[in-house]
């Protein structure tokens, strides 16, 4: 989806997310609830990325990105949405200066962002804080 060749570790699947991991194996002997960064998750229509799954991948992810200016990023971050009728529907890698910030969707022509509420305010913090 994203254009990512090689993953910088393995994938460990658990109920309805699959997480990236570096850990050589599983845990037997102990209940894990998690073990890395949750790639994607298992919604009713398919396969969500997450928000820091999509930067830990980073520089990997080659298709799907959307670069945003700072004014585009802020109207995101504070809850708006943006025209985007030129890309195709679906979930997008959000960037700023080259840099994955999290998960976007297009869906009829409109860009919204899924990145989390408390990582949006740390970005929007960071945002107002630099020239």
């Amino acid at each position: 989806m994203f254009g990512v060749e090689e993953l910088p570790g393995r994938v460990w699947e658990r109920g309805d997310s699959w997480w990236l991991t570096t850990a050589p194996e599983v845990p037997q002997q102990v209940k894990v609830h998690s073990l890395g960064v949750r790639l994607v998750r298992l919604q009713e229509r398919g396969l969500k990325p997450t928000s820091f799954g999509l930067m830990a991948l980073g520089p990997r992810i080659k298709r799907r990105r959307v670069e945003l200016n700072r004014q585009e990023l802020l109207a995101l971050l504070l809850g708006r949405t943006l025209s985007r009728e030129e890309l195709e529907p679906g979930y997008v890698a959000l960037c700023f200066s080259g840099e994955v910030l999290g998960c976007g969707e297009v869906r009829r022509g409109v860009l919204r962002c899924h990145i989390p509420r408390g990582r949006r305010r740390e970005l929007l913090t960071a945002l107002q804080a630099s020239p």
